[in-house]
């Protein structure tokens, strides 16, 4: 029989490697943030909003809450504090988390992530720009498969919708249609 010890780091260890698929590896940046969702769907908070701070509201202004003041909601969320910065932390790769260290909330942890595997705005931007190159240039190169032509496109597309490029399902379709060699039939 297996002992909560045994269980939980099974649970741990399979966590990791979900994680690893969907948050990558030292050469994969993380995808999103889906995963977090899956372990438990509160996780994403503490990465889009920072950490909980538990305040009393006053007339003048909200003020720290002393630890016993703590109530369950506060408690809740402090505990998914901890534990979104701890799923982050612990699947990192030994490479990645020894540049990171120095980020102990999830929210920074993230942003930290983000920014090292997709770069800054500017770098953003600039591969949204290659990649909307790359779909006007799109085409059928002589001797391709219709088979790998339509997996470059997908392909394509994925990066696209990735990058946060849209484009609307019409222009998707006149592309791909475009793109497929011309069978030399006539059409009455």
């Amino acid at each position: 029989m297996a002992t909560p010890n045994t269980v939980a780091s099974n649970e741990a260890m399979t966590s990791c490697v979900m994680f690893e698929n969907e948050a990558g590896t030292t050469t994969k940046p993380p995808k999103s943030k889906n995963y977090l969702k899956i372990i438990e769907y509160n996780l994403t908070r503490p990465i889009e909003q920072g950490p909980h701070v538990p305040t009393n509201t006053t007339p003048d202004g909200d003020t720290p809450k002393a630890v016993d003041d703590y109530d369950d909601a506060d408690n809740r969320m402090l505990v998914e504090d901890n534990k979104a910065f701890g799923v982050l932390s612990v699947c990192l790769s030994r490479e990645i988390a020894l540049t990171l260290r120095d980020y102990t909330t999830s929210k920074t942890l993230w942003d930290a992530l983000v920014n090292k595997f997709e770069g800054n705005l500017e770098m953003r931007n600039s591969r949204k720009g290659m990649l909307k190159g790359e779909f006007n240039m799109f085409n059928y190169v002589h001797g391709e498969t219709i088979a790998s032509l339509i997996s470059k496109f997908e392909t394509l597309i994925t990066k696209i919708n990735s990058a946060g490029n849209e484009y609307e399902q019409i222009e998707i379709n006149d592309k791909i249609l475009n793109s497929l060699p011309y069978s030399g039939v006539a059409v009455s």
